[in-house]
């Protein structure tokens, strides 16, 4: 097929998928849009970077296929083709030091060194490269490692399908040996977890990733941390916390130690509260939190001399509290390393910056998602609207359902259940 007839579908195929209702209504007519991008670029010898392919997107935009405006839109790509094969050769490596010093688009950078537009080697490109976290070299390394194994749909799949359970998939650890970002890319997994997606606090990933951060901070910063502009990421536990010692000074803030029983198996870890805080928490556990508010009670009643106070609550309780109706919103410190430098604490330990409580957690949650279905259910409901509208201009059954987005025939169906309903008064 030549180039003219290329571009004659591609205006096709693109005017139906914009009267369809976009990408998402016709998956399979996308993908042939996305193909045919491909084949016009690569027959005109340019990559196909987000400048290039605005040349085809304005080209869209004609109200009708003319012979001019595909004459104008085949001149515009052969200028593109003339600038980029009369350009200085450059080194994907020089590309990408070219791009991070003038903070390049990634949807122009990556097509230009063979990487597709795909979400790691974005990650790669926007947080690692421009963000200085990375070197250009390491960064190429890992776009090349990945392009050869070919890996972008499974790296994706672990942040998007594994949230909970990544390292326990056969996925995470064929990859994990191979791609050094890996764990700095699922780190992403903490801004999921607070975002309400119901996804849980992984203790061991996050260790491990600040652990990273670290290292890279202090090779790239021999000065530390600035404490003046730290700003720590916070984490939300959702794992119960169980309770085995309470250790605390009349002047400090309060340290508890337990376990957190996380998924795939128990991790021990520290939590600093505020006196005030870990009160206002027992209080809400009747009988071992009860307990041991009496026992701080007691200890500052015969104002023990010994500091810290250490509660071991086995030995004082007889057993330990597992504290399970409460989420915990924490971060970790910064710490004074032996070279006095800031640092970000290594250690199972973090501050709690809120105590939230579950119930009412998952009620908030249980609106906002009843608030989410009743918007996604009428926009599914006007769709159908559209739909008899263009019954009643006259086009056909599957070309009204085509247009109007109800293509698919059990979204069709639920449209055609609420109409009704919306008709009799629900």
């Amino acid at each position: 097929m030549q180039v003219k007839d290329k571009l004659k579908k591609y205006y096709q195929y693109y005017q139906e998928l914009k009267a369809q209702g976009g990408p998402e209504e016709n998956t399979r007519l996308f993908e042939a849009v996305i193909e045919l991008e491909e084949e016009i670029m690569a027959a005109y010898g340019i990559p196909p970077t987000h400048d290039h392919l605005q040349i085809l997107w304005l080209f869209t935009e004609a109200p009708e296929l003319s012979p001019e405006v595909l004459q104008e839109a085949q001149a515009h790509l052969q200028q593109a083709a003339t600038a980029h094969l009369t350009a200085p050769v450059k080194t994907n490596l020089e590309v990408l030091l070219e791009a991070r010093e003038e903070k390049q688009s990634a949807f122009n950078v990556l097509p230009e060194i063979g990487q597709p537009t795909h979400d790691y080697p974005i990650f790669l490109y926007e947080e690692l490269l421009l963000k200085g976290k990375a070197t250009p070299e390491a960064v190429l390394q890992e776009m090349e490692t990945v392009k050869e194994l070919d890996c972008y749909s499974e790296v994706a799949t672990l942040l998007y399908q594994h949230r909970k359970s990544f390292r326990r998939t056969k996925i995470y650890k064929t990859l994990k040996p191979q791609l050094h970002f890996l764990d700095l890319y699922l780190q992403q997994l903490r801004t999921l977890g607070e975002s309400g997606e119901g996804s849980t606090f992984v203790s061991a990933m996050v260790a491990q990733a600040e652990a990273e951060e670290v290292r890279q901070a202090s090779a790239g910063n021999p000065k530390g941390i600035d404490p003046a502009t730290y700003t720590p990421t916070s984490v939300l536990l959702t794992d119960p916390v169980e309770i085995e010692e309470i250790v605390y000074d009349e002047d400090t803030a309060v340290t508890v130690n337990g376990t957190l029983h996380a998924a795939p198996e128990a991790k021990s870890i520290s939590l600093g509260f505020a006196m005030e805080e870990l009160v206002a928490l027992l209080s809400n556990y009747p009988d071992q939190g009860k307990l041991v508010l009496e026992l701080f009670q007691q200890i500052a009643q015969k104002r023990l001399p010994d500091s810290p106070h250490v509660i071991d609550l086995r030995d004082s309780t007889g057993s330990t509290l597992t504290v399970d109706q409460h989420f915990f919103k924490v971060y970790k410190p910064l710490v004074v390393d032996e070279e006095g430098r800031h640092q970000i604490m290594q250690e199972e330990f973090y501050l709690v910056e809120e105590v939230i409580d579950k119930a009412a957690a998952h009620e908030a949650q249980e609106d906002t998602t009843k608030a989410s279905l009743q918007g996604i259910l009428t926009q599914i409901l006007q769709r159908y609207h559209v739909y008899v509208g263009l019954l009643y201009e006259g086009a056909d059954e599957q070309e009204a359902r085509q247009q109007s987005g109800l293509g698919d025939s059990t979204l069709f169906e639920l449209a055609k259940i609420l109409y009704s309903l919306e008709k009799h008064g629900s």
